[in-house]
């Protein structure tokens, strides 16, 4: 073989070398495939919109030589990353005032009496039947800034400048109470003493209004079992409103009294139109005594 021959074979060999090659990667690019073996476009990247955690947009826009999908937008975006957006700080609830805090009653300077000692358990009306317990200690209420102290539907306390609680239970699951509401000095004791006064004597036409209201059958009865030079006691018959009262019949007891700037306000109730273990009212006047005595304490 000459050698021109030889050399004409090498560049026809390699010629078709580079053919085959270009041919076998056309034929594995997506554009050149036929349709029934066309592959599916690439995924596009995604952007969180969430600002608690923004993802930067691609720096680089998405290939336009696939097909998009039909109903499809290719943007690009800018390549700096989006900034976190801050969450607004939770506003600060005021906190209400304690019966010492000098913001709890504006105009006062809680030169109020320090509070009794709670009512034994054993002292409570009715106590030797129904077993009552104390649910914790005495506990220091928080005053409202503005406005009065709700004790029922009938009567309200107003410009109290301390407040305690005693909580108790009977054996039949039924509430009571001791409220004990220290004043700066006893005009203003007086006065609330008298506003309560005035608001459970008046407490048969305001249940009856609620019930009225509510679409409860309007038989409320109130009447006043003791009074005396110390306090005065009340007893609530009626079927009872859901609201400050648990729902249905029930009696409630009322007993108020007073000693110098110290006010204090005892509760129970006996649930049902029969409750067990009724209490005879006749007993008031004696608690009453027995409350007076115990505000000196």
């Amino acid at each position: 073989m000459t050698p021109n021959r030889r050399r004409r074979l090498t560049a026809a060999a390699s010629l078709l070398a580079v053919v085959l090659v270009g041919a076998a990667a056309c034929a594995s690019h997506p554009a050149t495939r036929s349709a029934a073996g066309q592959a599916a476009p690439l995924a596009q990247p995604t952007v969180s919109l969430s600002s608690d955690n923004p993802v930067a947009p691609p720096t680089t826009p998405p290939s336009t030589t696939n097909s998009e999908p039909s109903g499809s937008t290719s943007t690009s975006a800018p390549s700096s990353t989006a900034p976190t957006a801050e969450k607004p700080s939770a506003p600060v609830k005021p906190t209400a005032p304690r019966p010492n805090d000098t913001a709890s009653s504006p105009g006062t300077t809680h030169n109020a009496p320090p509070p009794p000692a709670p009512l034994k358990a054993v002292d409570l009306p009715n106590a030797a039947a129904v077993d009552w317990q104390p649910t914790g200690g005495l506990v220091a209420m928080t005053l409202p800034a503005v406005g009065g102290i709700d004790l029922s539907e009938c009567a309200t306390v107003s410009g109290a400048a301390a407040w305690h609680e005693q909580g108790y239970a009977s054996a039949q699951n039924t509430p009571a109470q001791e409220d004990i509401f220290g004043f700066t000095d006893t005009a203003t004791a007086t006065r609330a003493f008298q506003a309560i006064a005035d608001g459970l004597n008046g407490c048969q036409q305001t249940s009856r209004d609620l019930q009225h209201s509510g679409g409860v059958t309007t038989d409320a009865t109130v009447t006043t079992t003791a009074t005396t030079a110390q306090g005065l006691a009340w007893a609530r018959t009626w079927t009872a409103v859901p609201g400050a009262s648990a729902a249905g019949p029930q009696t409630n007891h009322y007993y108020l009294v007073q000693h110098g700037a110290t006010v204090i306000v005892a509760a129970f109730t006996e649930f049902g139109a029969n409750p067990p273990h009724r209490y005879d009212t006749t007993g008031d006047p004696a608690v009453i005594t027995m409350l007076a005595a115990h505000a000196v304490s």
